[in-house]
């Protein structure tokens, strides 16, 4: 019963999300009448759901992309919502040529649909969802199998993502789905637990353990009548074909944001010069693509020769020194000025390395850029970090920052550059911007 509701109102949102999309578009394109080329618009409304054919559509498409019958987290979906969508329009496109109508219809409307249903229906779905959650229809009983330390991280995480639906209970008897945290398990007590959940509860998850290793990405190859999978794993970004989309990608969008860059940069360079004396930019060697160095730029944040500033406090505070062999940072700073504390909360001392992404020297995306002393430190995985560019931002930044040690930004780094694709750089964009305004892990 509990999944028929959920279905219902998961297809009956997006349906209302593709007529509010269509609407709104509608009252767009009468806004345009007259104005330039667009012209010759009658405001039909209901004409361009194609007798219903286009809500037809988007449902069977969203069906098939498993919007209606699998539980995802929410970038997840958005992907596949945001793919329906570019099919969507598709369909439209085939439909209007094979019946030669397109005299017929505006194509600006059915682009603006485009463009409304890439944010109304995510919208209305995080809204289907929070429903479902507050009436009690949309949790799954989650019993979680495993090593402690795992299981009470699995239980975090799966509280912490309300979208996904899983609560988590004590017992097996409250239980509706198994999940089965692999980490240290052998064979042959892995397909003992599998043999004896699948005949009390409707799914079994596994959560295989590979250290920075993901799945999501993998391609899988299966041997039917030998009873084999191959499982094809990579160092995505040592791909060339991944690292010419990322790069393509990326310029397309530093093209897009120059303009604001450019302004923002001008503005901090007068409130630094304002602050105190000094330069604005500050230089400092980073370990670049096959470990070459390279001058990575940053606004000034810091008084000039203030290492004399520096040495006093530390005679003062020597627990900072344990700090800083930690977190590379020091908790409470004395040589940075005010404008520069300002700039570092926000991390808009950062921007100017916006200069070494167009010098191609970084990527807007991707792993630190390590200073030169951190090199052995690194250790085994600089081979797979050096290989690529570093970013202006990436998984270490959206994960914690600050407040994550030295050793735990160097395994977000190396499983970033095994488990890269389009969509991550996309989420990690994204919620840079959330990070920044929050300020989280940014002290």
């Amino acid at each position: 019963m509990k999944q028929t509701l959920n279905t219902f109102t998961l297809i009956l949102f997006d349906a209302i999300a593709l007529l509010l999309s269509l609407y709104g578009a509608h009252l767009i394109r009468l806004s345009l009448e007259g104005s330039g080329p667009f012209d010759g618009y009658h405001g039909d409304f209901e004409h361009y759901l194609l007798s219903g054919l286009l809500l037809a559509f988007y449902l069977i498409i969203n069906f098939a992309l498993g919007l209606y019958t699998k539980r995802n987290d929410f970038w997840e979906e958005l992907r596949r919502s945001h793919t329906g969508t570019f099919l969507l329009l598709l369909s439209v496109v085939m439909v209007l040529f094979v019946t030669k109508s397109g005299e017929h219809y505006s194509r600006t409307l059915y682009l603006l649909l485009f463009v409304n249903l890439l944010y109304v229906a995510p919208l209305l779905r995080i809204g289907a969802k929070k429903l479902l959650h507050r009436s009690g229809s949309w949790a799954l009983n989650a019993f979680i199998v495993g090593e402690e330390q795992q299981v009470q991280k699995l239980q975090r995480d799966l509280a912490a993502n309300p979208y996904l639906g899983y609560h988590s209970v004590m017992t097996l008897l409250e239980a509706q789905v198994v999940f089965i945290a692999t980490r240290g398990m052998n064979v042959e007590a892995l397909e003992t637990l599998i043999r004896t959940y699948k005949h009390k509860v409707k799914e079994v998850m596994l959560i295989p353990y590979l250290h920075n290793i993901s799945f999501a990405n993998a391609d899988i190859i299966d041997l039917r009548m030998a009873r084999l999978s191959f499982i094809n794993i990579q160092n995505r970004l040592y791909v060339t074909k991944n690292i010419l989309i990322k790069q393509i990608a990326e310029w397309l969008l530093v093209l897009v944001l120059l303009p604001f860059f450019a302004l923002a940069l001008l503005l901090i360079a007068l409130l630094i010069t304002l602050d105190s004396k000094g330069g604005v930019l500050f230089r400092q060697t980073r370990l670049g693509r096959d470990g070459t160095p390279f001058a990575c730029y940053k606004f000034r944040t810091m008084y000039p020769h203030s290492d004399a500033l520096l040495s006093a406090y530390l005679k003062h505070h020597p627990e900072e020194i344990a700090h800083y062999a930690r977190f590379h940072k020091y908790r409470s700073d004395p040589r940075v000025t005010r404008v520069g504390r300002f700039l570092r909360r926000y991390s808009i001392d950062e921007l100017p390395q916006m200069l070494n992404v167009l010098r191609r020297e970084m990527n807007l995306i991707g792993p630190r850029p390590y200073m030169l002393e951190e090199c052995s430190k690194i250790g085994f995985a600089a081979e797979t970090i050096l290989h690529v560019k570093p970013g202006m931002t990436g998984l270490w930044q959206i994960s914690g920052r600050n407040d994550l040690d030295f050793f735990e930004r160097v395994e977000l780094d190396v499983w970033y550059i095994q488990n890269w694709s389009l969509w991550l750089d996309f989420i990690i964009f994204l919620k840079t911007f959330v990070i920044v305004l929050t300020r989280k892990g940014a002290h």
